[in-house]
């Protein structure tokens, strides 16, 4: 099933085998000891579905067969342990050992319908009930509406029935299971429960997140699991039609983490779903979005979906969404992420440049701020670098909203958080100042938000060089077209920024009906300051003749 390759193009889903396969590198040569694979545990979850049966379908009453794809992330799943440390951030010992817990304690899950996913919530719900290190754990199935958190409930009552010695080692009592010999409870919960009191939950699984409105469903159970050794948000969904939805922000932050723009060791993903620029009407490249095709879910059901979808258009959007796990609505990243990598450099010769422009982007005053130096060179080659700032008061929040590590950033140096709960811009000025000592010929800025600090800059500095740039397409458009070119062709490098290679990933452009395009801003959770900084700096760069022969054979040297 996953050996077919018609189209060159490794399927987004083997990202997990390769993020696993270089894990376990890295422990072997000693790069990582906090970490280890301890596959026993996670086959043990495998071995145990497989003794369950399936409830509903032709298959009812038989058991469990699972497939390559499902044992593999199951067991990587599970199975990849973290050293268990103390408050000061140093390993438990107890006998002697080094204790151990699951390393993951977020899994989300990402496959279209007909893919065995409610089935396999299931089971794996079962699974953990009887490996829980914890006696008296917690299990919940949760969503807005009980009903819907039911279906996954249904599932492990059923399964459990149907197994003759779990059978008897459970019970049921007001919608919850309790499971011998661990006295794990499984509970269905919704919005609408009566009460959300008492919860001390281990292990939690969202089914079909994408049709939760926010949040707030997610932080209940998420608070509820601060004193559990290993808990585990365990989501699985098909993709949605709401691109401003919970499912959505958690879609693209497992993407993140498997692309590498974010760094998050404690996140499994695994997302199946087409390429970019395939054709969903090619058989050849259904298999991407659909790891049970020829199993759960037929060619006979999808060519029939999608014939119907060619056919009539009102039934379009529901094949992609719910057969190939295609957001209808998501914008198309303006620049490809491989692409920005290729670019960036570890050092550069300031003393190349002809010339230095400073890119200001400012937010509102709780929010991010934007600095961008770019350096123009000879041959129309340019460099960049960035530095954010952001209050400190509001980095906890922020990093929850946006599931960034921005503390992680903050102790990096790429970000400095001013203090209080709104943009100290008096660190901003005095750093724009430091800057125009080091040889900034000019300070591109957009009006908006800029207009005092630029104004007390040039009172206290006497400098001249101030120039906005109007967000307007007329503008804008040029320089993010020249943005996503000379990033493309290699002739613009970057500092490895990793808070620019974040905002990166959220930049998608809006067009007016003269072909002309500017950056989104209008989605407040898909920060793109520092490509706007950028941006900015680009557009002033186009007045400037870029000449072969150094501006130092005109001038004197300046200190950069």
């Amino acid at each position: 099933m996953f050996e077919k390759q018609e189209n060159n193009r490794i399927p987004f889903f083997e990202k997990t085998w390769l993020r696993h396969q270089n894990d376990l590198e890295n422990v072997a040569l000693g790069y990582r000891d906090d970490i280890r694979f301890n596959k026993k545990i996670g086959y043990a979850y495998v071995i145990i579905i497989e003794q369950l049966k399936h409830f509903e379908g032709e298959k009812a009453g038989e058991y469990i067969s699972l497939e390559e794809w499902q044992k593999k992330a199951i067991t990587i799943n599970f199975g990849w342990q973290k050293k268990r440390l103390d408050k000061d951030g140093n390993p438990i010992i107890k006998n002697n050992k080094v204790q151990w817990v699951r390393r993951f304690n977020t899994s989300f899950y990402f496959i279209t319908r007909k893919s065995g996913k409610s089935l396999l919530a299931s089971a794996i719900g079962i699974a953990e009930s009887i490996l829980t290190i914890e006696k008296g754990n917690q299990i919940v199935s949760f969503a807005t509406k009980k009903d819907q958190a039911k279906i996954v409930w249904n599932g492990c009552k059923k399964m459990l029935n149907s197994n003759k010695e779990l059978a008897k080692k459970h019970s049921e009592a007001y919608s919850t299971l309790i499971v011998n010999p661990t006295d794990t409870t499984i509970k269905p919960l919704g919005r609408d429960s009566k009460s959300e009191d008492g919860l001390n939950i281990g292990f939690a699984i969202g089914d079909e997140i994408h049709a939760h409105p926010d949040r707030g469903m997610i932080e209940v159970v998420e608070s509820s699991q601060g004193s559990r050794v290993q808990p585990m948000m365990f989501y699985i969904t098909t993709a949605g039609f709401d691109t401003s939805s919970v499912g959505y922000q958690e879609y693209e932050y497992a993407k993140n983490v498997l692309n590498g723009v974010i760094e998050d060791d404690s996140y499994f993903a695994f997302i199946c779903e087409l390429d970019k620029g395939d054709d969903p009407f090619d058989e050849s490249v259904w298999y991407k979005a659909n790891p049970n095709l020829g199993v759960s879910k037929t060619y006979d059901y999808m060519r029939k979906q999608a014939k119907q979808a060619q056919e009539r258009a009102e039934t379009r959007n529901n094949f992609l969404v719910k057969d190939l796990n295609i957001w209808v609505g998501a914008a198309e990243h303006f620049i490809k992420l491989d692409d920005w990598e290729a670019c960036g450099v570890d050092e550069f010769d300031v003393s190349k440049a002809i010339n230095v422009l400073l890119g200001v982007d400012l937010s509102r005053s709780d929010d991010f701020t934007a600095l961008a130096v770019t350096y123009i060179l000879p041959n129309n080659c340019y460099h960049t670098t960035q530095h954010y700032y952001i209050p400190k008061d509001n980095v906890y929040q922020r990093e929850s909203e946006l599931r960034i590590p921005l503390t992680k950033w903050i102790h990096e140096g790429h970000i400095t958080a001013t203090p209080g709960k709104t943009i100290d811009y008096d660190y901003i000025q005095k750093d724009i100042i430091k800057l125009l000592d080091d040889g900034i010929a000019e300070i591109c800025y957009d009006v908006a938000f800029a207009t005092t600090l630029i104004n007390n800059i040039e009172k206290e500095t006497g400098f001249d060089g101030c120039v906005q740039i109007r967000q307007g397409f007329l503008n804008i458009s040029e320089p993010t077209y020249n943005f996503k070119d000379f990033i493309k062709n290699g002739t613009l490098t970057h500092d490895k920024n990793p808070v620019t290679r974040w905002m990166l990933s959220n930049m998608t452009v809006i067009t007016n009906a003269y072909g002309n395009i500017k950056p989104d801003k209008s989605k407040p959770n898909r920060k793109i300051d520092g490509c706007a900084a950028i941006i900015n700096t680009l557009a002033r760069s186009l007045v400037y003749e870029v000449q072969e022969e150094s501006i130092y054979e005109k001038r004197s040297i300046r200190s950069f």
